[in-house]
């Protein structure tokens, strides 16, 4: 029986925990009685599955393994999360922990299309970090957009992306605007040498995001963002397998993980998915992960987890520019740091210069020199 392991937090007490494991155990494998799936020889043999390991959890209640039926969950993309974590996600003791990359899911996901290696090259940056800022407040004309784009882009920033709750608006069209703001950042190159990378966000419909893609990549975008949870994450993973031939940056708007852990949500699923780079809250930020949390989830982005190429971590969420040599000593050199309100709120008239000692600060972290534009 070829299976894959996934391991499953239970709040359940030593009475009662070896039949929530056998609970779970059924509910995402053949959903009957064991004695209803023995009646039939396939089923019995490459369906049922079996529990690996229970052990108690250091942090309290404890930890079920269970080998899943692998021919069960790569029938497509919606079929692999209900075996991994479907049932049983209703049930609010359970909590899904972590889960093997098994060889037979290569066959079903390609994980990054691009990845560090890719963005890197796009760029032209090796040794450092690389430093993103992010659009906003959504309510801005396409000029006031374009014109903090520019800004950031003339004071040396990497990545410059929309932010998640830019969309085709009536006051800030898409088509619009990513014309505009590609024209801003090709405007700062020739003057200056700098490259800046513009990512405009995709969301929508699958109709609409296809339509509009067209549209960013017609005007030259070369990388895009992307929320996996609300656009649905078998959708996500048609993008990236199908659609997107550019560096995909993924944002957890919707990705409420208290039932599953950050850092097989944002840096396992959606690696394997096919994110080049995942955007997730950082700790001392607007939000409660711990530096724990943010450091499994980075690490696991980076991790060997062959045939999957290595995804940028990209912490962000309330991060603030003097952080920036802290954040380079917990995250190191393959991260793209993401700082928004901690630069905007400099003003238009000092953002060049808040954005310029923010590079600077990050490439002395990391130590390097870096170029002004």
């Amino acid at each position: 029986m070829a299976t894959f392991n996934v391991t499953y937090h239970l709040d359940a007490g030593e009475d009662t925990v070896e039949a929530l494991a056998g609970a779970v155990l059924l509910e995402q494998t053949i959903e009957t009685p064991p004695a209803v799936g023995r009646r039939y020889p396939f089923v019995r043999e490459h369906l049922m599955g079996r529990q690996v390991a229970l052990e108690p959890d250091p942090d309290g209640g404890f930890r079920a393994t269970l080998a899943l039926p692998l021919p069960a969950a790569v029938a497509d993309a919606a079929q692999f999360l209900n075996v991994l974590f479907g049932n049983s996600s209703i049930h609010p003791q359970v909590r899904l922990l972590d889960f093997e990359v098994a060889p037979g899911l290569g066959s079903l996901f390609h994980g990054p299309r691009f990845g560090i290696d890719g963005i890197r090259a796009r760029l032209g940056v090796a040794g450092r970090p690389l430093t993103a800022a992010a659009l906003k407040p959504v309510g801005l004309s396409v000029e006031e957009v374009a014109r903090l784009c520019r800004l950031l882009a003339e004071g040396g920033v990497d990545v410059i992306k929309d932010d998640h709750y830019l969309a085709d608006h009536p006051f800030c069209p898409f088509e619009a605007r990513v014309r505009a703001c590609l024209d801003a950042v090709a405007g700062v190159r020739s003057r200056t040498g700098h490259r800046a990378l513009y990512v405009p966000h995709l969301s929508g419909t699958p109709a609409q995001i296809a339509r509009r893609y067209a549209l960013a990549r017609e005007a030259g975008a070369e990388a895009v963002l992307v929320a996996p949870m609300l656009v649905g994450l078998p959708c996500f993973h048609e993008l990236t397998h199908r659609l997107l031939d550019v560096p995909v940056l993924a944002h957890p708007s919707f990705a409420w993980a208290d039932r599953v852990a950050p850092r097989t949500l944002l840096g396992k699923l959606f690696r394997l998915f096919g994110a080049d780079a995942v955007i997730f809250t950082n700790y001392g930020g607007r939000f409660p992960y711990t530096r724990a949390t943010c450091r499994a989830i980075a690490e696991t982005l980076r991790s060997d987890m062959p045939p999957l190429r290595p995804a940028f971590p990209v912490p962000a969420g309330g991060m603030q520019v003097e952080r920036a040599a802290e954040l380079v000593a917990t995250f190191g050199p393959d991260t793209m740091l993401l700082i928004g309100g901690s630069l905007l709120e400099a003003g238009e008239g000092a953002l060049r210069e808040r954005t310029r000692a923010f590079v600077e600060s990050v490439a002395a972290a990391a130590g390097v020199t870096t170029r002004s534009p």
